[in-house]
């Protein structure tokens, strides 16, 4: 499969009404230490979601949490094994498990991992003069989700326990629920298949499905917190293989007004001074069931985020 090169720049919008993306320790979301309280969201939190995608589509992710036979989360070795001790998997991947010690036998298995091969790991067992210690910073960057939606409000409701309490038997406990009313997290990210070390890759096919998990993965998630919270927008720039253009933080560049109509003007005039010289193309999925879009070049290729 031919490799993919290209750096690439965008932003993952995600809407999030009566819902808690990304609460705190408290149970409220998250809040900046500015004069707003804006609410934002980590990129944990994306991420988290991105693996649920992959992991319910079948691809193979290390970083996730899976439990061994005693009903307890597996620890980093243990998870490591899970895979190791598979021989049948091990064969098929051409992974000698006599040599997984050794540097380049630790690329080539990590290779079969999507969110290693974009997200990158730290892979530290035992003392740090263990041989198998191994870092990769992953191409794929993501920043904090910060809400453009001038709105910051959290509300708490009161919910009742079907469990009774310990001081009446005849009465059930209450509990607390937080939402927020409505936000708009705008997220930043970058690609740079640069970052991988020599011997690692990424492909076109494996970019086209990091990018459906990135304008899916919000909505695909329905726990309780969560559901509420979707995808609405992606915003994918591709530049030429050559180019060595920086591009800013786009997200204080996205505005989302009263009526919910999301502002990419700033974005598109940023866009077209660098659009002949170093921009290769620029697709543009949305999600127009839920919001609306305005500033989106004419040349920018659209699609239905969730096609």
């Amino acid at each position: 499969m031919e490799n993919f090169t290209n750096r690439c720049y965008g932003i993952a919008v995600l809407r999030s009404e009566n819902s808690n993306w990304n609460a705190d320790f408290t149970g409220y979301p998250r809040r900046l230490p500015d004069d707003r309280g804006t609410i934002y969201a980590t990129d944990k939190a994306f991420k988290y979601a991105v693996r649920r995608y992959l992991v319910d589509t079948g691809k193979y992710v290390f970083v996730w949490r899976s439990f061994n036979e005693n009903g307890n989360p597996r620890s980093l070795e243990e998870r490591d094994n899970y895979f190791v001790k598979n021989e049948e998997l091990m064969r098929k991947w051409g992974i000698d498990t006599e040599q997984i010690k050794e540097r380049e036998e630790r690329k080539k298995y990590f290779s079969h991992f999507i969110d290693v091969k974009f997200f990158g790991i730290t892979f530290a067992k035992g003392s740090k003069d263990n041989k198998e210690n191994f870092s990769i910073t992953g191409p794929l960057q993501i920043s904090y989700g910060v809400n453009r939606f001038n709105k910051n409000t959290p509300f708490v409701n009161e919910i009742l326990s079907p469990y009774s309490t310990k001081e009446d038997a005849k009465a059930t406990t209450l509990g607390n629920e937080v939402k927020n009313l409505l936000s708009y997290y705008v997220y930043d990210f970058v690609l740079n298949p640069m970052n991988l070390p020599e011997g690692m890759s990424i492909t076109h096919n494996e970019v086209e499905t990091m990018k459906e998990a990135m304008r899916k993965c919000a909505t695909y998630i329905n726990s309780t917190t969560k559901i509420g919270t979707e995808n609405v927008l992606l915003l994918f720039i591709q530049l030429k293989d050559d180019s060595q253009l920086q591009l800013p933080t786009l997200k204080r560049l996205v505005d989302v007004d009263e009526d919910e109509t999301i502002h990419l003007e700033r974005i598109r005039d940023l866009l077209k001074k660098y659009s002949s010289d170093h921009i290769e193309k620029v697709e543009y999925y949305v999600n127009n069931n839920v919001c609306k879009v305005a500033g989106a070049d004419e040349s920018w290729k659209e699609h239905d985020i969730l096609a």
